[in-house]
């Protein structure tokens, strides 16, 4: 089973949409201009930066125009999407998903497709679901907020590391907007790594979800 277990895993990621490949395909498609102009658009944000600097107003305006342009990104990446997997989209209603799900949906779309091309019948999906639920070593919660040394320690550091921040020449310079802006990109990269933890993380739950799903899409009447 843990072979087999282990081919569904493979099937689950190879058939991720292929956004990249889509757009390399055809570059100029009419429903990439909402993307494309969303890209150029970005563009403008630096430039805006330069000529807001040093208004008292100018960091909010310029972390809202930043905002705005990253809802923009999704929009246009929703629509082209909807667009290019059209099919999918209508056959299993898929803008009417919660909008920040619909990629996993589709995930689902593409999954069901190469599900069905293996000839896998129901009964081998519900033991693959069952063996998927005990695949792997119970998860264990490390629970760290809730250990009252834990909290003291990070809050002690934290702390201490913004008062040393204070002290050094990168804080000092344009009253420390480097400094923040490096700790805001540190920040970033830090959340981003997280998520391709969780992401990773979730394979096992999306993928007995995903199956338990197509046994019931695939059941005869």
């Amino acid at each position: 089973m843990f072979k087999q277990w282990s081919e569904m895993l493979q099937l689950y990621k190879s058939s991720r949409p292929k956004y990249w490949r889509a757009i390399c395909s055809n570059p100029f498609a009419l429903h990439l201009l909402p993307a494309w102009a969303a890209v150029l658009l970005g563009g403008l944000i630096p430039l805006a930066a330069d000529s807001v600097y040093g208004h008292p107003w100018g960091a909010f305006a310029l972390m809202a125009c930043t905002g705005l342009y990253t809802w923009a990104l999704f929009l246009a990446r929703e629509y082209f999407a909807g667009q290019h997997f059209f099919d999918h989209y209508q056959r299993h209603a898929i803008a009417d998903q919660p909008f920040l799900q619909r990629d996993s949906y589709l995930h689902y779309a593409h999954f069901l497709d190469a599900l069905k091309r293996t000839g896998t019948d129901v009964d081998q999906i519900a033991r693959m679901v069952e063996f998927g639920k005990i695949s792997g070593h119970p998860y264990k919660p490390l629970n760290l907020m809730q250990n009252t040394l834990f909290v003291w320690l990070m809050t002690f550091l934290a702390a201490l590391a913004v008062e040393k921040t204070k002290l050094t020449r990168l804080w000092q310079f344009q009253n420390g907007d480097l400094a923040m802006v490096l700790a805001l990109l540190a920040l970033l990269l830090f959340v981003m790594l997280l998520m391709m933890v969780s992401e990773y993380r979730q394979h096992k739950g999306r993928l007995v979800r995903y199956l338990e799903w197509a046994c019931h899409d695939l059941k005869p009447g």
